[in-house]
């Protein structure tokens, strides 16, 4: 089951790349900052430790825009360790933290990749995918 989710995951994504160059957005997303429960920026981080992936969303259109906000952490040998969304609604000239937690459960190097769509399930994207790379220690 884990590999079919992967698979799907897989070809969302590739989709969603291959209509980057035709997206027209007006949405701008922050790099992400790893952040604890109470919303202060970590440094380090170990096993265990729930870790806030935020990003700062802005609507700089005129109208209302639908979208989803997804994070995807991805283990170095390239297996995606965690992957999770939400979608919602901004307003026009709104902005607003979005935010997804993750705990890491091995110690490594991930890269943390954070990037907005306008829905789950039409997959536009509306910016481009932004990538930070973390160590997790034990």
């Amino acid at each position: 089951m884990r590999f079919f989710t992967f698979l799907v995951l897989g070809l969302v994504l590739s989709v969603g790349t291959l209509q980057l160059a035709h997206a027209d957005s007006n949405v701008t997303i922050s790099d992400p900052t790893m952040v604890d429960s109470t919303g202060h920026v970590l440094s380090s981080f170990v096993t265990g430790q729930e870790i806030g992936v935020q990003s700062v969303l802005t609507n700089h259109g005129t109208a209302n825009q639908d979208f989803a906000y997804m994070v995807q952490v991805v283990d170095s040998s390239g297996g995606t360790d965690y992957f999770q969304a939400f979608s919602a609604s901004m307003l026009p000239n709104q902005s607003f933290n979005a935010s997804q937690t993750w705990i890491p459960t091995s110690p490594g190097t991930y890269t943390v990749q954070v990037f907005v769509w306008n829905g789950l399930a039409s997959a536009v994207p509306l910016t481009n995918v932004i990538e930070k790379q973390i160590t997790v220690g034990s």
